[in-house]
């Protein structure tokens, strides 16, 4: 299973730590590349971007197809996105992300949005037929199921540690 996650501060690396120890392959992007290049180099993160709006031979941007790819085809399987922004930084993350997103693509928002800009997202996702799931509380119940494993291995009673 491969997330691209989207920020990469100390509590995107938390999570993205816990996810490589379940293996669960983390890509990340976030503004800081050198951040990144270190995270990788220390082995919390599988591999990093330094951008999603940099076209790669008319595939889809660089992230998404780091997380819709192996290293001869391109998945057909839905691509897994997590947001961990601050709440401000959401809707300009999804503005850049959605028009780049296929049909059946789940994004996970870990950010501290509230629950009726939530609910508000989750509506407008739907609509595009993208899932979204707010982490808090809140999402699709199909989506949830398919990143149950992401969820188990950020649970607090999760047996593996780093």
């Amino acid at each position: 299973m491969k997330v691209g996650m989207i920020g990469n501060g100390h509590m995107a690396e938390g999570i993205a730590r816990r996810m490589m120890a379940n293996d669960i392959n983390v890509i990340a992007y976030q503004n800081n590349y050198e951040k990144s290049c270190e995270q990788y180099e220390a082995g919390y993160i599988t591999g990093c971007t330094t951008s999603m709006p940099l076209l790669v031979n008319q595939v889809k941007q660089k992230l998404i197809y780091g997380v819709k790819s192996s290293e001869t085809v391109v998945s057909t399987e839905s691509g897994i996105f997590m947001l961990v922004v601050p709440s401000f930084a959401v809707e300009h993350t999804l503005d850049e992300l959605l028009p780049l997103l296929d049909e059946g693509d789940i994004i996970i928002d870990y950010s501290g949005n509230d629950i009726i800009s939530s609910k508000e997202l989750e509506l407008y996702c739907s609509k595009l037929g993208i899932a979204y799931v707010f982490a808090g509380v809140y999402g699709a119940n199909h989506a949830i199921t398919a990143c149950s494993k992401i969820f188990q291995s950020l649970s607090p009673g999760n047996a593996t540690r780093v």
